[in-house]
């Protein structure tokens, strides 16, 4: 249902209001703090209107009103904005995904720590499983002295990078040599097809440049260990704890339940994800343990398929700062790929 310019800003106010204190919102306080130049009774009249439609709800006969979960759901559709990262917050992500992570892992887990840090919820990576078919080439890229760059290349691109150290004196021939013996021994095998015996084979009968090698065959064999399962990173759960609505320890239980399990995490999700942000508010999840919790989420690009990211927190979310926060790491994580040339 369409609703007036008024009642928009009424619906607005009360939303703020009430995602700021966990407290019914009167007519009075609407007016006081968001300068409506009308009265209070004009205000409750809107609300008593807003209630009947089922966008605001009051859960005591003399108390204010608290936006329903329909209330929520008009605003996210039709008039919220999302909240852009500050300079600070960017400085604080461009930070973390500096040039100094080991691999893919790294970027995992500090997208991670900044979502659940800049939101406040507790926010989830899942890196998807790597289907590949076979094993092109390895490549060691010298860098500055003593560091170099293992690329391992399979038919769809570059699926691993990681920063090794290498003697200083040693040359380009000399790694190219030694990128050379990999790819004799592994190309046009799947990973699945690759053993650790194939490994242990290269590590007996190459002597040459051992350090080296041994710190190639470790990224190869890191890989192998996270080739076959999608890898869920959890991080900020606690900061449920914080928010009143989880005061009840066996609501609290039911959702601390779900961050134990990858399975639950995977589950709440659909399978198929773009890139643009979905927000899902309580009883539009169909887990029964999350309805009383929001999802906020987006797809992102990885070295192969599209991952998934978002924060998870209580109805009374600040969908805004979700909704912008996510949008905009998936947006800088792509283009962090594209200037490492991984896409």
């Amino acid at each position: 249902m369409e609703l007036s310019e008024r009642q928009r800003r009424i619906l607005e106010s009360i939303i703020k209001d009430y995602v700021s204190t966990a407290e019914p919102v009167g007519s009075r306080a609407v007016v006081k703090k968001h300068g409506l130049k009308i009265s209070a009774a004009t205000v409750r009249n809107e609300m008593a209107d807003l209630e009947e439609m089922g966008y605001l709800e009051q859960p005591h006969t003399s108390a204010g009103r608290i936006p329903s979960e329909e209330g929520f759901r008009y605003y996210v559709d039709f008039m919220m904005e999302k909240e852009k990262l500050s300079d600070e917050e960017l400085g604080l992500l461009h930070e973390a995904l500096d040039d100094n992570m080991q691999e893919w892992s790294d970027v995992v887990q500090r997208v991670g720590h900044f979502l659940s840090q800049v939101t406040n919820y507790a926010s989830f990576v899942i890196v998807p499983s790597i289907k590949l078919s076979q094993f092109h080439s390895l490549q060691i890229i010298p860098m500055q002295e003593g560091q170099a760059i293992v690329l391992v290349v399979t038919d769809i691109g570059i699926i691993l990078h990681r920063r090794i150290t290498i003697p200083p004196t040693m040359q380009l021939d000399e790694l190219r040599k030694i990128g050379d013996l990999f790819n004799h021994a592994l190309r046009g095998k799947s990973l699945q097809e690759i053993k650790r015996s194939d490994l242990k084979v290269l590590r007996d009968e190459i002597r040459y440049r051992r350090q080296v090698i041994d710190k190639a065959l470790e990224a190869i064999d890191n890989l192998l260990d996270h080739s076959q399962d999608d890898q869920v990173v959890i991080t900020g759960a606690l900061n449920i704890i914080k928010e009143p609505e989880f005061k009840d320890l066996d609501k609290l239980h039911k959702v601390l339940t779900i961050f134990e399990e990858d399975r639950q995490i995977k589950d709440i999700l659909p399978d198929q994800i773009g890139k643009d942000v979905t927000i899902r508010i309580g009883r539009e999840n169909k887990l029964e343990d999350i309805k009383e919790m929001s999802l906020v989420f987006a797809g992102y690009n990885t070295v192969g398929e599209m991952g998934k990211m978002g924060v998870i927190g209580p109805v009374r979310m600040e969908y805004w700062k979700a909704a912008g926060t996510v949008e905009s790491v998936s947006l800088i994580i792509d283009q962090m790929l594209k200037s490492r040339g991984l896409k």
